[in-house]
């Protein structure tokens, strides 16, 4: 193994760019000599390696998102990963789309197609909620080109938005509380200021081995888990934590107002972009439980359950977010579109190669019985965002 890709000259890099993210493209994953670099770095534990070279959830382009209008403009170019069911990727995909199942996609970005050789690395999946959570993972591993298209194949196409348009709903209301809550949180572990102390045995356990070891490892055993490893539907998430509270910790990783306006009974507030760094709230999560985060569609969500998985949490997303229990109130509020609206006719290619088969043309749009609502306090579109 003479080469491997570098979690830390990666972050270095974003790090580099950190001051204004909106005036340089995103970097590209990079390659060193491996013998070298293991001269040359110690032993430390990864939650140190991550807060020292990127402390990713709070980055103020996470999560990594694209959108399906980017992508068909620029699926030429970009390298698009359709982590779907063989059977699903045959029915119809993006064109150039790359098959992979999730615990192949490492190999593939190091072998087959290295990242670096594009713009941007795609992933795709039903809803963009696995997509995000490899996103994530890959994101960790040192590869920071990784994007996840919002809300997968569900919005490329009205063939395949079954999974989006029934996924969102108002399931469990009984499990819903607004308010305050009454998990509070408490004071931070520490701070983002020099000088600052942080007690690295708080965090979890790993095996004390080279930081490239260990990364690929993590990086290797998350992608082999099974979908209920890490991501929960609504129906399979509320009936057990009814009668099972104590074995989840619930973070609701959204705004103030949003939680204060409806959150799941029990959950504890993360404040974005600043509690779920190494120097936040990150000491605070029981190593011993379950941990389940949830956000507004389940990208971020997917993206920070990697984020724990990587350090050794048992991290897991609730899939759609907010929208899978609580749909009709941020409809109501104004705070997102009817997710019908956000469905294209967007070209697919037909069989079991990237270009091979039936190709699809784009469609004339539909019509459509109602405009698209406006969205209240929309930000400035960027490369990241909320989701």
């Amino acid at each position: 193994m003479k080469k491997l890709l570098l979690i830390l000259i990666s972050f270095s890099l974003m790090l580099a760019g950190c001051k204004n993210p909106l005036s340089k493209p995103a970097p590209r994953g990079k390659e060193v000599d491996f013998e070298n670099f293991v001269r040359s770095k110690p032993v430390k534990p990864l939650a140190q390696i991550y807060y020292e070279h990127g402390n990713l959830p709070n980055r103020p382009d996470f999560p990594y998102l694209v959108k399906a209008s980017e992508v068909l403009k620029n699926y030429k170019n970009y390298l698009v990963i359709d982590l779907r069911r063989p059977e699903d990727y045959k029915a119809g995909h993006i064109p150039g789309a790359y098959n992979v199942p999730k615990d192949k996609v490492l190999d593939f970005l190091k072998k087959e197609h290295k990242a670096a050789a594009y713009p941007k690395v795609v992933f795709v999946c039903y809803t963009g909620q696995t997509a995000s959570y490899v996103t994530g993972i890959m994101r960790l591993a040192g590869f920071d080109n990784t994007y996840v298209m919002l809300y997968g194949m569900s919005v490329w196409n009205s063939k395949f938005a079954g999974p989006l348009l029934n996924g969102v709903g108002d399931r469990y209301p009984d499990m819903v509380e607004t308010g305050e809550g009454t998990a509070h949180p408490v004071a931070h572990h520490g701070e983002a200021l020099p000088g600052h102390h942080i007690d690295w045995n708080k965090f979890p356990e790993l095996p004390k081995q080279l930081p490239t070891l260990l990364i690929e490892q993590q990086a290797r055993k998350a992608l082999k888990q099974e979908r209920k490893d890490f991501l929960l539907k609504a129906d399979e998430f509320f009936p057990y934590y009814k009668q099972n509270p104590l074995d989840y910790y619930v973070i609701c990783y959204l705004p103030a107002k949003f939680y204060v306006d409806g959150h799941i009974k029990g959950a504890v507030r993360f404040q974005p972009h600043k509690d779920l760094g190494v120097d936040g709230r990150l000491a605070e999560i029981p190593k011993d439980k379950k941990v389940l985060v949830y956000c507004k569609t389940g990208h971020t969500g997917s993206q920070s359950a990697a984020w724990l998985d990587m350090l050794g949490y048992k991290g897991h997303n609730l899939i759609l977010g907010s929208l899978s229990f609580m749909y009709s109130k941020w409809l109501k509020n104004e705070w997102m579109p009817d997710v019908k609206y956000l469905v294209n006719e967007y070209p697919v290619v037909e069989g079991d190669k990237p270009f091979s088969g039936k190709v699809q043309a784009v469609a004339a749009p539909k019509k459509i019985a109602a405009p698209k609502p406006a969205v209240k306090h929309k930000k400035k579109e960027v490369t990241g965002g909320c989701g």
